[in-house]
């Protein structure tokens, strides 16, 4: 009878139902992590793919406009306002002459290639930034609200 087992005691099947249901928990924690990760590499391969066409677009119309390719990354970055995430891109800028089209070579930081480990971090890193920007928008909105009350007021 199971009314009188002691009050402090615990029955097999509680323990491995809180068991199952801890482990069930971790597999749907594994699958998100996994769905977002996947997620951020196709976004990456597509953020890769705009940058390359952003330069070979800046740089073809400063050679249109001005007779010579760009000398340099920093003068695209400045003048056609080319820009980047650097954190996630290394773009490495080589110059070969005054009426040859540079040579550019795109290298991702943090991409697919990179140890499941770092992508984790890399992703959590940047959701952490997302939500601290988003954060501080909410706090920018809160406070342009509260001023406005104290107007009216």
């Amino acid at each position: 009878m199971a009314r009188f087992h002691p009050a402090g005691a615990k029955s097999k099947s509680a323990v491995t139902g809180l068991w199952c249901s801890l482990g069930l928990f971790a597999i749907v924690v594994g699958i998100f992590i996994f769905g977002t990760i996947s997620l951020s590499s196709g976004s990456t391969k597509r953020q890769r793919e705009s940058l390359q066409n952003a330069l070979t677009r800046d740089i073809v119309y400063c050679y249109a406009t001005t007779g010579k390719y760009p000398e340099s990354l920093t003068y695209i970055k400045d003048t056609y306002g080319l820009y980047y995430n650097d954190e996630l891109f290394y773009v490495d800028y080589k110059i070969r002459g005054s009426n040859l089209f540079p040579d550019v070579t795109i290298i991702d930081l943090v991409g697919e290639k990179a140890p499941l480990p770092q992508r984790i971090v890399a992703h959590a890193a940047g959701m952490l930034k997302e939500f601290s920007e988003l954060k501080g928008a909410v706090r920018k909105s809160i406070v342009t609200r509260r001023r406005a009350s104290e107007i009216q007021l």
